[in-house]
C-alpha cells in the first residue's frame, strides 16, 4: 500500500508543477516583450533553468515532507537514527525512509513503462536494498578505520596531557588532529560534554556511534579511572601499545587469511558462471534436468552443499582477536 500512496502522491505533485509551470511561463512571455532579442534570450534561459531547480527542489522537499511524517516516532525510525548516526549520514532517520520509498517507486514506474514486471520487481528489490547496504558499508568502513586511528589518538592525548594539557583539551586536540572517524566522534562527545551532558552519558554514547572493542576498552578505562583514581597519561600509553599490537595482528591475520576467502569467493561463484556459460553455448542443455524431478533435486542439493561449504570457509578463515 505505502508504494501505491507514493505512486499517487508523485502523480498529484507532479500535476501541480505542471499547472505552475505555466503560470511562470506566461509571466516570462510578458517581460519578454519588452527586452532585446539577445538579452531576452539569455535572461529568459537563464531564469528558466533556475526557476526549473527551484521547482523540482521544492517538489522533492515536500514530497519528502509528506512521506516522512508517515514514520515520525516508529520503531524503525528509531532503529535507522542510530544507523545513520554510526554511518555519520546527517539525515533524518524518517527523510531517509521517505528516499528508500521514493527510490522504490521510481523502479516501479520505469518497470511499467517499459511493460516489464519482472524488471519492475528486480528494481524495486535492488532500490530497497541498496541504501540499507550503503549504510552498513559506511558503518564497517568507520570501525575499520577507527580500529586504526585510536592507538594514534591515543598517543597524542598521552602527549598533551604530559605537556599539561587537561583531559578535554587533549581530546580537542585529537579532534583537530585527527580525521573522521575518531575526530569527528571526540569533537561531537566535547560539544555534548559542554552542553551538559555528564561525561559517563557522553562516552556511552560515543560507544554506541563506534561500537568496536578497543573503544569499549578504551571508554571502560577512562570510567574507571574517574571512579578509582590513577595516572591516566601512564593508562592511556599502556593501552596506545596494547592495540597497537592488536591493529598489527589483525594485518597480519587479514594478509595469511585473504587466500581461503578468495578461495571461497571462486568456489561459490564457479559453479553458477559454469551454468550460465554452458546455457549461453547451448540454451537447450539444461532441458532435461528442469524438466524431471531428479534434475530439480540434484540442483537443490548443489546449491545447499555451495552455501554450506561457503558458512564452512568463513568460519575457518574468521578469526576473532
Amino acid at each position: 500500500m505505502i508504494f501505491v500512496y507514493a505512486i499517487l502522491f508523485t502523480t498529484v505533485f507532479f500535476v501541480l508543477q505542471l499547472l505552475f509551470m505555466k503560470k511562470k511561463n506566461r509571466y516570462q512571455k510578458r517581460v519578454e516583450k519588452y527586452l532585446p532579442r539577445t538579452e531576452r534570450t539569455t535572461q529568459t534561459e537563464a531564469a528558466s533553468t533556475k526557476i526549473l531547480k527551484e521547482d523540482r527542489k521544492k517538489f522533492l522537499k515536500g514530497l519528502i515532507l509528506i512521506i516522512s511524517k508517515l514514520f515520525v516516532g516508529r520503531h524503525m525510525a528509531i532503529k535507522w537514527k542510530g544507523k545513520l548516526d554510526q554511518a555519520n549520514i546527517q539525515m533524518k532517520a524518517e527523510e531517509f525512509l521517505a528516499w528508500r520509498i521514493l527510490i522504490c517507486a521510481g523502479g516501479v514506474l520505469i518497470g511499467f513503462l517499459l511493460n516489464a514486471p519482472l524488471t519492475a520487481i528486480l528494481l524495486v528489490f535492488v532500490a530497497f536494498l541498496f541504501p540499507a547496504a550503503y549504510v552498513d558499508r559506511r558503518i564497517r568502513l568507520r570501525l575499520v578505520m577507527s580500529e586504526k586511528q585510536l592507538p594514534q589518538a591515543l598517543g597524542t592525548m598521552s602527549s598533551a596531557m604530559k605537556s599539561g594539557f587537561s583531559f578535554i583539551q587533549a581530546m580537542q586536540l585529537v579532534g583537530k588532529e585527527i580525521p573522521d572517524p575518531i575526530g569527528t566522534e571526540f569533537n561531537r562527545t566535547i560539544r555534548q560534554i559542554n552542553l551538559g551532558v555528564t561525561m559517563d552519558d557522553s562516552f556511552k554514547q560515543l560507544l554506541e556511534r563506534l561500537p568496536n572493542q578497543d573503544m569499549e576498552l578504551m571508554v571502560n578505562a577512562i570510567l574507571i579511572q574517574r571512579t578509582t583514581g590513577g595516572n591516566l597519561t601512564d593508562i592511556l600509553e599502556v593501552m596506545q601499545e596494547t592495540l597497537r599490537e592488536r591493529v598489527r595482528f589483525r594485518e597480519e591475520l587479514k594478509a595469511l587469511t585473504a587466500q581461503g576467502k578468495m578461495s571461497a569467493l571462486v568456489i561459490s561463484l564457479l559453479p553458477l558462471g559454469v551454468a550460465v556459460l554452458l546455457n549461453i553455448m547451448d540454451p537447450t542443455y539444461f532441458i532435461p534436468m528442469l524438466q524431471h524431478p531428479l534434475g530439480w533435486a540434484l540442483i537443490i542439493g548443489g546449491i545447499f552443499s555451495g552455501i554450506m561449504g561457503w558458512v564452512m570457509i568463513q568460519k575457518i578463515v574468521k578469526i576473532e582477536v
